[in-house]
């Protein structure tokens, strides 16, 4: 594999799909829900085809996962690219300039490249394996700046909601207990830019709980070269995951999973009937409220 054409198709594409994105925001042409909180638009469509076409063109080889294609790749497809055109796309329906175009490409079973373009911001991250991190050429680590407990309670900490409600109601309560003991939780309304910005030092951790893999394949490679941790939200390998994922500076991770562990542990003791109900069960009061 030529990792340098491979940047140059996919930092080219990313740019191109981009232009398109900006100039349809806010104009998302028809609107089509997926699920109860997961939409499809019209221009995030044409987005989809302007790169799978660029990449087919390049790479006629290759295998693609996108989104929105209802076809899938063989899951065991020697050369991958992953693609998401929207990340974020409740935001860019709505006219909200945060959203991402991502690009991940995996040869057999390395996640050699990350492309993840914010085109209201005109900035681009991107990553080859073994090569560091960048934003808009220049090259970015994750902030160290503390140690210990002083780090965790510095943290600026960046999520998003999940669309099933049960996981929805168990990163509310992670949110709840994080806020009393970290300086800021911010909704992102983007997964990609929220682990390209642990990366960029921005944000401390990033965690979610119900990805699909086009929504972090690219940004792995990102915050990974750019110094930083990922793994599920239960601290293992982030390959290997149920949805749930946690990028860190390395440093406050373990802190993190300690705020995160006893809620998910609550899903292994929580009962059929609980699962299914509609309503949080009554509960304690948290640390901090009134």
């Amino acid at each position: 594999m030529d990792d340098q054409e491979l940047l140059t198709i996919a930092l080219a594409a990313a740019r191109e799909a981009g232009a398109l994105a900006r100039a349809r925001l806010g104009t998302p042409g028809y609107v089509r829900w997926k699920g109860l909180r997961e939409l499809v638009t019209g221009s995030v469509l044409e987005v989809q085809e302007l790169l799978v076409d660029r990449l087919r063109t390049a790479f006629p080889q290759h295998a693609i996962l996108a989104e929105e294609r209802p076809e899938a790749p063989a899951p065991d497809a020697e050369a991958l690219w992953l693609i998401d055109p929207i990340d974020g796309t409740l935001n860019f329906a709505q006219g909200i300039p945060h959203f991402a175009i991502c690009l991940g490409f995996r040869y057999r079973d390395t996640y050699r490249l990350g492309v993840v373009y914010d085109p209201c911001r005109d900035e681009l991250f991107h990553a080859v394996r073994d090569q560091g991190a960048f934003l808009n050429g220049q090259p970015i680590v994750v902030e160290q700046v503390r140690e210990g407990a002083e780090a965790y309670q510095r943290a600026v900490i960046g999520t998003d909601w999940p669309a099933d409600l049960e996981r929805r109601k168990e990163a509310l309560l992670i949110t709840r207990l994080l806020n009393v003991e970290v300086l800021n939780v911010s909704v992102m309304g983007s997964p990609a830019l929220g682990l390209c910005y642990v990366g960029a030092g921005r944000l401390h951790a990033y965690f979610h709980l119900d990805l699909q893999l086009w929504d972090v394949a690219a940004a792995a490679v990102i915050v990974e070269e750019a110094g930083g941790v990922l793994t599920n939200a239960v601290g293992g390998s982030w390959r290997y995951t149920d949805g749930g994922y946690l990028a860190s500076n390395g440093v406050i991770h373990g802190w993190m999973l300690r705020g995160i562990l006893p809620v998910l542990n609550m899903r292994q003791k929580r009962p059929p009937a609980a699962q299914a109900s509609p309503l949080p069960p009554a509960g304690p009061e948290l640390p901090g409220e009134e």
